[in-house]
């Protein structure tokens, strides 16, 4: 039976194909599509919630750029296994501005290190375990040969 390679696990030998995607127009404008209808519909049902939907957005963003960075650095020193609490708390620690931001953005006048530490652990938590439940992607293999109908006898 295959052993399961997790797309997370992946990043770390695959790492500046993965960048180069996030990076190029192609992932940029699938990035940019999903996120411009979210926001659309969300500001017209409620433009309150739109608004929180881009900082939760930015979040996420930042969160993933930063478990991507995390990984693939700690594949190239050669310790991406066992080393989950220390990337985790790397992780947890570059969101941590940008968590209380957020959270003064919603309304939140003095967040306290405990909710900002919340918010930042969440993010990093929920973002590791969706990239370690997906497959790994499939590697660029050739692609199929169209198939060929015999063309029909002329009558």
């Amino acid at each position: 039976m295959a052993s399961f390679k997790s797309f997370l696990s992946a990043v770390g030998h695959d790492f500046v194909s993965v960048f180069t995607f996030f990076g190029s127009a192609k992932g940029q404008a699938a990035v940019a599509g999903v996120e411009g209808v979210t926001n659309a519909v969300a500001t017209a049902i409620n433009p309150a919630l739109g608004a929180s939907l881009a900082g939760i957005e930015g979040l996420i963003n930042s969160g993933i750029t930063e478990v991507l960075k995390i990984e693939a650095s700690a594949a190239a020193l050669n310790v991406q296994s066992g080393t989950g609490a220390e990337k985790a708390a790397a992780v947890i620690a570059s969101l941590a501005p940008q968590a209380a931001a957020f959270l003064q953005s919603i309304g939140v006048s003095q967040p306290t290190s405990t909710q900002v530490q919340t918010v930042a652990s969440a993010i990093s938590g929920g973002l590791v375990a969706i990239l370690n439940s997906l497959p790994t992607p499939a590697t660029d293999a050739a692609p199929a040969a169209p198939a060929t109908t015999p063309a029909a006898p002329a009558a």
